[in-house]
């Protein structure tokens, strides 16, 4: 699957949006194990302007962090034409990079590899 400009640029804001939990993770990863708390994240869908906030368990997260593909987003963001959903709660959904451009742009842009 090859992706178009608006695409492409949706995948550079989800890779953005990656980042950002990545770095949240690491402030708060210490006191959500201690305390049994889910990590608090930005939902990382395509969209600039979504500022919607994720409660997600530590063990779910480090999950979809160990396949540069997945990434978590709020129900009802997915794009279909370019991920499928792996994974859902009430709150969020993990969704994967269909194979191909769309997969291969999430892990060129993953922080962990």
């Amino acid at each position: 699957m090859s992706l178009d400009e608006t695409q492409r640029r949706k995948a550079a804001n989800e890779a953005v949006f990656r980042e950002v939990n990545e770095r949240m993770e690491k402030l708060q990863r210490a006191f959500a194990m201690v305390e049994n708390e889910p990590l608090h994240i930005v939902c990382e869908c395509d969209s600039l302007t979504c500022a919607e906030r994720l409660a997600v368990p530590v063990d779910t997260y480090e999950r979809g962090r160990a396949d540069s593909a997945c990434f978590f987003i709020t129900p009802g963001h997915q794009d279909e034409s370019v991920e499928t959903v792996v994974g859902e709660s009430a709150e969020y959904l993990m969704v994967r990079k269909r194979p191909g451009e769309p997969a291969s742009v999430a892990a060129e842009t993953d922080p962990r590899r």
